[in-house]
């Protein structure tokens, strides 16, 4: 009866938050989210315990989310905002994807990786997050920080997250090309966001893709100027909400047609200019494809881990 007290505990904390009203239960299937999270890109859609409101990611639903936390004298049990330095993608069960924004000056022992987090505040879930090391953190050699351009880091962990008995934490598909156009996609992440503010409790912001040129034509009209050109290494998404600020590095993932229980990333939380009307740019994941296979080569990691199969 673990699942049952714990979510009663969850029910009680939630109450405080004004986001946490449109609670929905749904049943747990421990057996087969354990099954299904070796493959990557499974998603968890009705919830491992219970199912929240629009907006709010259900327990486990998104399980190649990661946080990048900065070490501190802050509790592992316990959230810290201001550690909380970046989001990231579980590609493999040693290795991270994500922005190399923050990262610039940072050395591998001063950061940890934590995967299955979902309310940041509550230390009793029914399935605990798993915090790594890190071994050592690759950033692009193209990186253009004043301008987001090559934002791309791998980061690999001194030990692997354990998948078994964690139907929480799984790693993600990646995507060799973008989507059309229009494609409903979703952000995630627990930062400041244009519309919701921040959140105890993982955000699910659904978002369109953009082309490059309707992107330009928008990011044209802020005080980026009528110059402004988007680079091949950044793709663009609109909506009236994002997970652009306070979220670098967080997955922008899309549903494999047909099949609404894969999910495959294909962007990594950059920018947004805070102006009516301008989309978020996120690092376009499949201009790095190929880089990324090659970093995992070097490591001894096969890519297979990453790779879509249906």
């Amino acid at each position: 009866m673990r699942g049952f007290i714990i979510v009663v505990t969850i029910i009680h904390s939630c109450i405080i938050s004004k986001a946490q009203d449109k609670i929905q239960f749904a049943k747990t299937n421990e057996e087969k989210a354990t099954e299904t999270n070796l493959k990557c890109g499974v998603t968890n859609p009705s919830g491992l315990v219970f199912r929240f409101g629009e907006m709010l990611a259900d327990f486990g639903e998104y399980p190649w989310m990661v946080a990048i936390i900065k070490k501190s004298d802050t509790p592992s049990t316990q959230w810290s905002d201001k550690d909380y330095l970046n989001g990231g993608t579980l590609i493999h069960t040693s290795v991270v994807l994500t922005s190399s924004y923050g990262l610039e000056k940072i050395k591998p022992n001063e950061i940890k990786c934590r995967a299955g987090e979902w309310h940041k505040t509550a230390e009793d879930e029914d399935y605990v997050h798993q915090e790594r090391n890190v071994r050592r953190i690759v950033i692009h050699k193209d990186y253009f920080k004043d301008s987001f351009y090559n934002a791309i880091s791998m980061v690999f962990l001194e030990q692997p997250f354990d998948l078994n008995d964690a139907p929480h934490v799984g790693v993600a598909c990646v995507g060799p090309t973008l989507p059309e156009p229009g494609t409903k996609c979703f952000g995630t992440g627990w930062g400041m966001s244009a519309v919701s503010g921040k959140s105890d409790i993982l955000k699910k912001i659904p978002v369109n893709l953009l082309s490059a040129d309707d992107c330009e034509t928008k990011m044209r009209k802020t005080r980026l100027g009528k110059i402004y050109r988007l680079h091949d290494s950044l793709t663009c998404a609109g909506s009236a909400d994002d997970t652009c600020k306070g979220d670098l590095g967080a997955p922008l993932v899309c549903p494999v047609k047909d099949d609404s229980t894969r999910y495959v990333l294909y962007g990594m939380s950059a920018f947004r200019i805070h102006e009516e009307g301008a989309p978020c740019a996120y690092v376009k994941v499949p201009a790095f494809y190929d880089w990324i296979g090659e970093r995992m080569g070097e490591e001894g990691f096969n890519s297979s881990t990453y790779t879509y199969v249906p």
